[in-house]
């Protein structure tokens, strides 16, 4: 969430920096940083949506075709048919309608070892029983891919023949976790083959390798996977459900209304703290913001979390840039001591942005705590206030190190910048409106910094100080 410098000077000759004058009329020297303005204006605010009756007519529909694909999952019980199909209503995005019947299923598969060591079984079967098993966190050894490799210890010839098998293969093998060499031979061996086969091969199986190899369905999000995989299993007339791609299509067009309804509200709810007019120098990217949501979930009974994790990922960015883009230090020391009170008063003494900014979070923790209290949770709010807290606490460090012209070593920079990334803080709030899945112990943990927390932060910070340095290598390459 760190934005670039644009590498212009001003008077001072100091890169990045604006010349402005305070209510005093002291020169006061801010950081600045160009940012485009939001894309989407009023769109998703005067976007007209199907009307009720048209979404109840779909609605029942989609129930009605529940209902005929769990009779199809009873069916195909035991089979490789099962299997295809649980893959196939995971990929189309509409596996949450059927998490008792997906669980049941592969909870007897994982019980049934012979089904995973029968030396008989092609090579596609095997692979996507181990993915989906390890997708569901069954514990499956990676050894049972070792029936495929040769004497020598390589996967054997003729599997590169096998296109089906060999595209399993690859999709499962991106399950691999650390020392499981075979799963990262896997990947070079598939991924070497079906670069070969893509320019021979009839064009809708070319489209499917090219999307698999452009990035694997794991690393996918969710909702991008579904709208394409809709057109990739459409295509496939001999293997589609026809029954499964009308509820897939039916399903996606009423979650996106319900999608565009929140988007909508939050564009409202966004407008109406006046940000874009008020507070020039931050970005706008509401709607992004709520997309990014989209990809931590999607399903319509966390309709709620998402509002509230949008509006907390909104906040922070507007923090975010507080620090980076404008706040002197002697007002963000003043703006961070508020945060640590929470105290309402603090904002008479603040700069107008800073008070502007600081009033518009006070008020949006209000409405949070009041939505957790319908559920009975309020020690929920707690735990992400002192998130926040957290937060400004490591944005300020940061400042600091920047006014004062600090160059920090390697291992500094890391420690605090994997805690700027905010990822700790949106892992707290993603827990907000999970109902009864996210208990206390839940928000012990996860803000506890766990190891998994950091990982994520620390692929983020790597990858996001390499653009930023290649944009402000750029920008400075032009102002030059």
């Amino acid at each position: 969430m760190k934005p670039c410098y644009n590498g212009s000077y001003t008077a001072t000759k100091k890169p990045g920096y604006n010349i402005a004058k305070n209510d005093q009329n002291d020169v006061v020297c801010r950081p600045i940083a160009n940012y485009h303005p939001s894309l989407w204006g009023d769109y998703f605010i005067l976007n007209h949506l199907l009307s009720s009756t048209c979404q109840q007519r779909i609605k029942l529909r989609v129930a009605e075709l529940t209902g005929h694909v769990k009779v199809l999952l009873k069916d195909a019980r035991g089979s490789l048919e099962e299997l295809e199909l649980i893959d196939a209503l995971q990929r189309l995005g509409v596996a949450y309608h059927f998490e008792e019947e997906i669980n049941e299923a592969l909870s007897l598969i994982s019980k049934s070892a012979p089904i995973l060591h029968n030396d008989n079984d092609h090579l596609h079967n095997i692979a996507l029983r181990f993915r989906l098993l390890r997708q569901h966190h069954y514990h499956v050894p990676s050894d049972v891919f070792n029936r495929f490799k040769d004497d020598k210890g390589n996967f054997k010839t003729e599997l590169s023949n096998d296109l089906k098998g060999l595209l399993s293969l690859y999709e499962a093998a991106y399950l691999c976790t650390p020392e499981e060499d075979v799963l990262d031979e896997a990947i070079d061996f598939t991924r070497r083959h079906l670069q070969s086969m893509v320019k021979d091969i009839e064009p809708r199986l070319a489209r499917q390798v090219a999307h698999a190899l452009e990035t694997p369905s794991r690393r996918r999000m969710k909702r991008l996977e579904a709208r394409l995989y809709i057109s990739i299993y459409e295509e496939d007339v001999d293997a589609r459900n026809d029954v499964v791609l009308e509820l897939a299509k039916l399903d996606f067009h009423i979650l996106q209304l319900l999608h565009q309804e929140e988007v909508k509200k939050i564009s409202m709810w966004w407008k109406d703290l006046g940000f874009s007019t008020k507070l020039t120098f931050a970005r706008d990217r509401v709607v992004e913001l709520y997309f990014w949501i989209l990809g931590v979930y999607f399903e319509p009974q966390y309709s709620r979390a998402r509002m509230m994790m949008t509006k907390v990922i909104a906040m922070l960015s507007i923090m975010d840039d507080i620090y980076d883009s404008y706040g002197t230090l002697g007002e963000l020391q003043h703006f961070t001591d508020a945060i640590q009170r929470w105290d309402l008063k603090a904002s008479n003494q603040m700069e107008e942005c800073l008070k502007v900014s600081f009033l518009a979070l006070y008020r949006t923790m209000e409405e949070i705590e009041d939505e957790v209290r319908k559920d009975g949770k309020l020690y929920r709010i707690d735990y992400l206030r002192r998130e926040i807290e957290k937060m400004a606490i490591v944005w300020l460090e940061e400042s600091k190190w920047r006014d004062e012209g600090y160059m920090p070593s390697l291992v500094e920079h890391i420690d605090l910048s994997i805690k700027t990334t905010a990822y700790h803080a949106l892992a707290c709030a993603s827990f907000l409106g999970m109902g009864e899945i996210a208990c206390k112990q839940s928000f012990d943990w996860v803000t506890s910094f766990p190891q998994i927390c950091k990982a994520i932060s620390t692929i983020s910070r790597l990858m996001d100080d390499v653009v930023d340095y290649e944009v402000c290598k750029d920008s400075i390459s032009i102002s030059e």
